[in-house]
C-alpha cells in the first residue's frame, strides 16, 4: 500500500478517535444533586452559586463532561445518589458509614459539629454528648449529625427532634422549641441573619479537633470507571490551582 495512502487512513482514524471522544464527553451528562447551604451551594436568581458550585463546574469543564444540577431535600439527594450510578452529591461528610458507597471526588470545604444554644438560654449549654442527652436536639434526618448522635445513644423518642432540612432546625432553635441544634456556628449563623435576626446570639464551646469534619463531592460508586478517572484526574489537576486554594477558604 503506498505511503501517502497509509498516511490517510492513520489520519482519518485518528481524526475519527478524537470526534468519537468529544461526542461522547458532550452526550455524557451527569446528574448532580444537592442539599441548599448558602455557605456552599445554592440556588438564586435563576443560577446555581456558591464555592462548591464553581468547584464543581472547574472539574467538569477539565473532564470535558456536563451535570444538570438538581437541588431537594437533603434525604431525597443522598438517596438519589446513593442509589443511582452517574449521580454526584455536593456537598457530603465523608463518614465510615457512608465510605463504600461513593467515589470521593475532592474535598470542597472544612467544617465543624457542635452542640448550639442560644446565649439568652443559659441553662441549654451544654459541653458533651452526656449534658446533650439531657436536651432537646434538633437534626436533619439521614445528615451526618443524625447518623453521629444516633451512634452515640441519641433517640428521636426522647432527645431528638428530627426535621427535613437545616433552615427548619435553625427556626426552632430561634423559635425556642428546642434546646439545641448539633452544627457547624457559621451555618447556623449564617441561616439566622437570613432569617433576620442579626441580633440573636448563639453560644457553643470552644472548637477542638474532634469537632473538626470535611465535606465532598462524591459520586455513585457504580458509575462508570472511565467517567470516574475523569473525574478524578481533572480533579487532582484543579486541587493544584490557587482558585481551588480560595474556594476551599471562601
Amino acid at each position: 500500500m503506498p505511503l501517502k495512502i497509509q498516511s490517510l487512513i492513520l489520519f482519518l482514524c485518528m481524526s475519527l478517535s478524537i470526534c468519537t471522544f468529544a461526542q461522547e464527553s458532550t452526550q455524557t451528562t451527569l446528574l448532580a444533586v444537592a442539599n441548599d447551604n448558602r455557605l456552599l451551594q445554592y440556588y438564586e436568581d435563576g443560577e446555581n452559586k456558591g464555592p462548591s458550585i464553581e468547584i464543581l463546574q472547574a472539574i467538569l469543564k477539565e473532564a470535558q463532561l456536563n451535570a444538570d444540577v438538581e437541588f431537594m431535600p437533603w434525604v431525597r439527594a443522598f438517596s438519589t445518589a446513593k442509589n443511582n450510578p452517574n449521580t454526584l452529591i455536593l456537598s457530603m461528610i465523608k463518614t465510615p458509614e457512608r465510605d463504600a458507597d461513593f467515589h470521593w471526588i475532592i474535598k470542597v470545604s472544612s467544617l465543624t459539629r457542635v452542640f448550639i444554644s442560644l446565649a439568652s438560654k443559659p441553662e441549654n449549654y451544654v459541653e458533651n454528648m452526656q449534658q446533650a442527652k439531657q436536651k432537646l436536639t434538633a437534626v436533619v434526618l439521614g445528615s451526618a449529625s443524625y447518623n453521629e448522635l444516633i451512634s452515640q445513644g441519641f433517640s428521636e423518642h426522647k432527645n431528638l427532634y428530627i426535621v427535613p432540612d437545616g433552615e427548619l432546625v435553625v427556626s426552632l432553635l430561634k423559635n425556642g422549641r428546642i434546646d439545641l441544634v448539633y452544627d457547624d456556628p457559621r451555618n447556623v449563623r449564617n441561616i439566622l441573619d437570613q432569617l433576620g435576626k442579626t441580633d440573636l446570639a448563639i453560644k457553643h464551646k470552644e472548637i477542638t479537633a474532634e469537632n473538626e469534619r470535611s465535606s465532598y463531592i462524591a459520586i455513585n460508586k457504580t458509575t462508570d470507571h472511565q467517567l470516574v478517572e475523569r473525574l478524578m484526574q481533572a480533579a487532582r489537576k484543579f486541587e493544584k490551582t490557587a482558585e481551588y486554594t480560595r474556594l476551599l477558604n471562601k
